[in-house]
Formats: C-alpha cells, sequence, structure tokens
C-alpha cells in the first residue's frame, strides 16, 4: 500500500500547476483520512486494519506523509496528528485482546510497526503538532482517561509490558528517551475500544465535516480544470495518460 503515488496525483508542482499553496499539504491530508476511514470500515477484519497501520507508519516518517503539517490550518493539522495516535493505540488494543501482544507474536513486524508510530509521534513534535498535554474526557464512548499527544509513551508502554523488542528505524536510543513507558494502558473493564477511536472520529468528521475522498487528486479534474491552472495554459496529462484515465486504468506516475 504505497501512498507515495497519491501525493504525486494530489501534487501541483509535479503537473506544472499553481492551484494555492497548501494544495498538496491538504492533499496528503485526504490520503491519511482515505486510510483512517478505510481502517474504520475494516472494523470486521483485524489484518486489513493491521495492513492499513504498516502503510500509514512509514508513510508519515520515511515517506513524505508528515507534510501535511505544512497546512495553513495548525489546529487542524494537531488533530490529525492525534487521530493517528488513537488508531494505533485501538489496532494494538485489539491485538492486546486476541492474545497477540507477545514476544513471538503471530503479526510478524509488531515490533517493528509499533517503532514506527514511536517515530511518528517524533515527526509531528518537529512541526509541534503534539505539544499540549488536554486529557480525554471520561465518558461511555471514551472509557479511559488518556493524553493523546503522548500516543508514542502508551505504544512503548505496550512494548514494555509484553516484552516486545523495537527495530527497523533507525536512532531508537534517542527515540525512547522521550517517552514513559510507565504511563497506566488501560484494563478489560475498559472494554472493546478503551482508546475512543470511534468517539475520536467522530469529533474529528464534525470539526471539518466530510472528510476523505479525491477531490484533490488532479488526474480526477476535468482536462479543462488543469488546462486553468497549469503554467502553461495546456492540459499537462499526456493524451495516453488521458486514454488510460477514460479506461479505468490505475495510472502510474514516474
Amino acid at each position: 500500500m504505497n501512498q507515495q503515488p497519491n501525493v504525486q496525483v494530489r501534487d501541483p508542482d509535479f503537473f506544472g500547476m499553481y492551484t494555492y499553496n497548501d494544495h498538496r499539504a491538504y492533499g496528503i491530508i485526504e490520503i491519511i483520512q482515505n486510510l483512517v476511514l478505510d481502517f474504520d470500515e475494516a472494523s470486521a477484519n483485524w489484518k486489513e486494519q493491521w495492513v492499513i497501520c504498516e502503510a500509514l507508519s512509514p508513510f508519515i516518517w520515511y515517506l513524505s506523509g508528515d507534510d501535511f503539517a505544512m497546512c495553513d490550518d495548525g489546529d487542524f493539522a494537531s488533530l490529525t496528528a492525534k487521530l493517528i495516535g488513537t488508531l494505533f493505540l485501538s489496532m494494538l488494543a485489539r491485538l492486546e485482546r486476541m492474545g497477540f501482544m507477545k514476544p513471538d507474536s503471530e503479526v510478524r513486524d509488531l515490533g517493528m510497526v509499533m517503532a514506527g508510530f514511536i517515530k511518528c509521534a517524533q515527526a509531528f513534535r518537529g512541526y509541534s503538532l503534539l505539544e499540549d498535554d488536554d486529557k480525554t474526557r471520561k465518558s461511555k464512548a471514551r472509557p479511559f482517561v488518556y493524553v493523546p499527544s503522548h500516543f508514542d509513551s502508551y505504544v512503548a508502554a505496550y512494548a514494555a509490558k509484553y516484552n516486545i523488542k523495537f527495530g527497523g528505524v533507525k536512532g531508537l536510543k534517542t527515540l525512547l528517551d522521550d517517552v514513559d513507558e510507565d504511563v497506566d494502558l488501560p484494563t478489560e473493564k475498559d472494554g472493546e475500544d478503551p482508546w475512543g477511536f470511534k468517539a475520536a472520529l467522530k469529533d474529528y468528521k464534525a470539526h471539518r465535516g466530510k472528510i476523505g475522498g479525491d477531490a484533490l487528486d488532479i488526474t480526477g479534474w476535468s482536462s479543462a480544470e488543469r488546462k486553468q491552472h497549469a503554467f502553461r495554459k495546456k492540459d499537462p496529462l499526456p493524451k495516453d495518460i488521458l486514454d488510460g484515465l477514460k479506461a479505468g486504468e490505475v495510472i502510474g506516475l514516474a
């Protein structure tokens, strides 16, 4: 699930176009939102949810997924970063219920993906997206009270609790110096959604309205729209690409 091609088709510079300054940043948010919605829709299949986590982590810390922080709405970027953390914590809680949180887990890349999300938190802090210490408010939908901005500490706490070894990312020692693995974790009494992912997603949608989709995917625009924003006032997509799009093909852009 390489998301980089999805970034390219949402980048006006890639097409020799100008729309507005934050098109690419909001395009990346659109991609992340699509992954979050896919995760929510896959609630009946933990393996599909895990594949989404496997894709989301390196997209943010290794590729260009964290560039969404450059958008002009810093509060919304921060909310997006926290939602990503809550999503992964809900995944770990599910694996815990299934008995997969252990050193010899059936989830072979568990330690690597967990380390990747800690790396994501570092990337977010580099953009000042996780600066607050606000706790969630206890409710039926959010039974466990925690600090969303500290999601990396909770990931580290899960690893410490189950003796899971991290790997797959550089600078692990420095990363772990910045987390507190002694924070409390949910227990069985906190239910099947202890981190309140469903509630967090609902709040996120309420903040922005409709989320996800392909509105910022330039290949989905009309030729006239692309011409309007192109520096040369010509459609930047060649005929063979356009023909492929009309045929419903997935286009790989070099």
